[in-house]
């Protein structure tokens, strides 16, 4: 399927440069047991919930509008969505790590 309309399109990139970014940080934390990492992915959270939520709330409203391409509207928002579960999932991994939780 062809993703036509430029909202869809910056969307789907961003979702996949989250995927990424996120999946690294989580990995370079998980490899070095640094704080900085743990720091550093908590704010990089923040600000993807935010700039996500926000590109969540257009693609929905674009949806909307343009429901003439209601397929590919949903292909995007539910490719959108998947990094919902992901994230949670990596956040309860990194607070459930048996191996990196300092036991003083």
């Amino acid at each position: 399927m062809e993703i036509r309309q430029t909202i869809n399109k910056k969307a789907l990139i961003l979702a996949t440069i989250s995927f990424l970014l996120g999946t690294l940080i989580l990995l370079l934390y998980l490899v070095f047991g640094s704080e900085a990492f743990l720091v550093g992915g908590l704010f990089y959270v923040l600000i993807a919930l935010v700039i996500n939520g926000i590109t969540f709330i257009g693609i929905i409203a674009n949806a909307i509008i343009n429901y003439q391409y209601y397929k590919e509207n949903l292909t995007t928002i539910l490719l959108f969505s998947i990094n919902i579960p992901v994230a949670i999932g990596y956040v309860f991994l990194v607070m459930n790590n048996p191996f990196l939780t300092n036991s003083y």
